[in-house]
C-alpha cells in the first residue's frame, strides 16, 4: 500500500493546522481564511507560546495566498501547515468540502476521507446509423476515436408480398447490430485497460435495450444506466448532467446496500459491529475492512500521541503508557486508522437504519 505523505505529517507540540477552504463568493476568500484562522488561533491559546507563534505565522502565510488561490478555478483547497515543524502543503481539491480549520498533532483528514470515490463511466450514444463512445471520469469527458457510421441503404419498398420491405428491414437491423457491437468492442477495450464502474446507454428510448444487447458480457456485468439522446447532437455538457444524476442514484443504492450489510452482520454477530465503542475496539485490533459512517456523525474521544491507540476518554495509553490526547472528532481518527491498516472508509449521505448508531464496520475477524 502506497503511503500518504499528508497522513504521515506530525507536530509533536500540536501546532499542525489542517484548513479546508471551499471556494466562497468572489472576493470572499481572504475573509474566509481570516475566519478560519481565528478558530485555530483560539485553540493555540491553550498551548505553548511556540505553538501560538507558529499558528500566527501560518495563518498570515495562508491569508497572503488568498488572491492567488481565488484566481484559480479550483472548487476547494486543503492546507496543512506548521511553521514550528517546517510543514506547509497546499492541496487543490476536485470536490467541494465544508470549510473548517483544526489544530492538532496530526492532520485532520476527514474531509478528504469523506469525498466520494471518483467513478469511471462508459457511455455509448447511438441510433441505427451512428454511434459515439465516451469515457467519463471525475468531470472529464473523452470521446473514443471518430464517430462510427453505418449505411442501411434506401428503403425501396413495394416488392412482391412485402418481401423487399422485409429484406431491407432485416439488413438494416443487421447493419445496426454490427454498428452497436463495434461501439461495444471499443468500450470493452477501454474497460480492459482501465476498469469502468458502470455503463450508460443513450439513444432513442425504443432502441436502448437493443443497443445494450450488443454489449460484451464483461460490460453487461457492470451496473447499467440509460438516457434518451440523439448521437448527432449530444454534447459533453449534456453528458455531464446525465451522468451526474446517474452516479448519484448508483451511489445512493450502493450506500443503502452497504448500510444494510453492516446492520445484518452486526445482528448476526458475524464480522460486523455497531456503535462508537465497538468500532474503536475493532480499529485498535486492526480488524476493520470497511468503516461506514452515517453522514456527519461525530463523537469526541482520545488518541495516544505516540502509538495512535484510540479510546473514548483520555488517560494513560494501555499499550505504550504514552499520553492520550483529547480529540474532538474520534470518527476522523477511526477513518485514519482504518485506511492505515488497509481498510476502506465510506461516509454515506443517504438516510438509513445506520443513522441510529451513527457508525458501524465490517470486520476481517
Amino acid at each position: 500500500m502506497v503511503a500518504d505523505p499528508i497522513a504521515e505529517l506530525r507536530s509533536p507540540a500540536g501546532a499542525l493546522i489542517s484548513m479546508f477552504i471551499e471556494r466562497p463568493a468572489p472576493g470572499g476568500f481572504a475573509a474566509l481564511v481570516s475566519d478560519l484562522g481565528r478558530a485555530v488561533r483560539t485553540a493555540a491559546e491553550l498551548r505553548s507560546r511556540d505553538v501560538v507563534k507558529s499558528v500566527d505565522t501560518d495563518v498570515q502565510r495562508i491569508r497572503s495566498m488568498a488572491d492567488r488561490l481565488e484566481a484559480e478555478a479550483i472548487p476547494a483547497y486543503a492546507v496543512f501547515a506548521s511553521d514550528l515543524d517546517d510543514i506547509f502543503t497546499v492541496k487543490p481539491l476536485t470536490h467541494p468540502v465544508t470549510s473548517t480549520a483544526v489544530l492538532g498533532a496530526r492532520p485532520y483528514m476527514r474531509p478528504l476521507r469523506a469525498v466520494p470515490r471518483p467513478t469511471r463511466a462508459g457511455v455509448i450514444v447511438a441510433d441505427r446509423t451512428m454511434a459515439r463512445v465516451f469515457v467519463a471520469f471525475d468531470g472529464s469527458i473523452e470521446e473514443l476515436d471518430d464517430v462510427l457510421r453505418a449505411s442501411i441503404g434506401k428503403p425501396n419498398y413495394g416488392g412482391f408480398s412485402g418481401y423487399d420491405e422485409h429484406t431491407v428491414r432485416g439488413r438494416a437491423q443487421e447493419t445496426a447490430l454490427r454498428l452497436w457491437k463495434e461501439a461495444g468492442q471499443r468500450l470493452l477495450e477501454r474497460h480492459l485497460d482501465a476498469s469502468l464502474d458502470f455503463v450508460s446507454i443513450g439513444g432513442h428510448e425504443e432502441m436502448i435495450d437493443d443497443i445494450r444487447s450488443a454489449l460484451h458480457p464483461y460490460l453487461l456485468d457492470l451496473p447499467q444506466m440509460s438516457f434518451v439522446a440523439n448521437p448527432g447532437t449530444v454534447t459533453p455538457a449534456f453528458l455531464r448532467s446525465q451522468l451526474a444524476s446517474q452516479r448519484q442514484a448508483l451511489r445512493e443504492e450502493s450506500e443503502l446496500a452497504l448500510a444494510d450489510e453492516v446492520l445484518a452482520a452486526a445482528a448476526r454477530e458475524d464480522h460486523g459491529v455497531l456503535g462508537v465503542n465497538a468500532v474503536v475496539d475493532a480499529a485498535n485490533s486492526q480488524a476493520i475492512s470497511d468503516l461506514v459512517v452515517a453522514g456527519g456523525f461525530s463523537r469526541s474521544g482520545a488518541m495516544c500521541r505516540d502509538c495512535g491507540w484510540l479510546d473514548r476518554k483520555a488517560g494513560e495509553c494501555p499499550v505504550c503508557t504514552g499520553q492520550m490526547l483529547v480529540v474532538d472528532d474520534v470518527v476522523s481518527a477511526l477513518m485514519d486508522s482504518t485506511v492505515a491498516n488497509g481498510g476502506r472508509v465510506h461516509q454515506i449521505s443517504v438516510g438509513s437504519q445506520l443513522d441510529r448508531d451513527g457508525i458501524g464496520a465490517l470486520t476481517r475477524f
